[in-house]
């Protein structure tokens, strides 16, 4: 029996709040802190990462091939679908104890992604995305509503940051301000509510595919390592002139 897609997204769902309440339980052990192996995506997987992906193959394993940062590819030979899967995004910050860490998960259907969720796993914060609606809502409540634009934003998103060549020194010389709180998939989620998100780099699938899809009707720039979005027109255009 092929499941809903409505199921899809309800099990999304109750793998997030699965993992939320775990990261406010007192159940955190040594082991969730610790660094292991390097995952597929590149870096260092840590005892958290790797317990939210076993929550994620569990509610999700069932809906297609799972695509995941930290052990790579999970196959399911009996569905077509595939599912991009960062358990969790922004996992320094986790250890740190910085609030600004969550969860990407995006539906890929004939090479199309068609449903995506990102989840903020600081505050409850959740975005859902398909073709007939973007909302925000609460892990807490379960309450959601449409997601519309801020126009009162006075700062943007500059993910990697640290390590810019190029952005960094146009952007300061430029006089506009922006953040780096370091997981990019819930930044993308934000941006319909901040004045820009930028990211210089390689991306990677993880990081990027339900932030893409959540951004699809915004102004957008993407070439080779640098990448734009903005909800303003004249925001995105004087930022575009910095670099063409």
């Amino acid at each position: 029996m092929i499941r809903s897609i409505v199921n899809f997204i309800e099990a999304a769902q109750a793998a997030n709040l699965e993992i939320y309440h775990l990261l406010q339980s007192e159940r955190l052990s040594e082991y969730h802190h610790q660094s292991f192996c390097i995952g597929a995506g590149g870096d260092t997987s840590s005892g958290i990462d790797l317990e939210a992906e076993k929550i994620f193959i569990k509610h999700l394993q069932d809906f297609g091939t799972i695509i995941s940062e930290e052990s790579g590819v999970i196959q399911n030979t009996t569905m077509s679908a595939k599912i991009i899967l960062d358990p969790i995004d922004g996992s320094d910050n986790f250890l740190s104890h910085l609030p600004y860490y969550g969860t990407s998960v995006a539906l890929r259907e004939n090479d199309k992604t068609t449903k995506a969720i990102v989840t903020n796993l600081a505050n409850g914060d959740i975005f859902i995305k398909d073709d007939k609606s973007f909302q925000k809502g609460n892990l807490s409540t379960n309450i959601f509503s449409s997601v519309t634009g801020n126009p009162y934003a006075k700062v943007g998103i500059f993910e990697r940051s640290y390590c810019s060549k190029i952005v960094d020194k146009k952007l300061k010389e430029a006089h506009i301000k922006y953040r780096s709180p370091g997981a990019f998939a819930l930044s993308l989620a934000y941006a319909h509510e901040v004045a820009f998100v930028i990211y210089e780099g390689k991306m990677r699938p993880y990081d990027v595919e339900a932030g893409f899809f959540m951004c699809e009707d915004l102004y957008t720039f993407y070439e080779e390592e640098l990448f734009l979005v903005s909800k303003d027109k004249e925001t995105f255009d004087k930022i575009i002139r910095l670099f063409t």
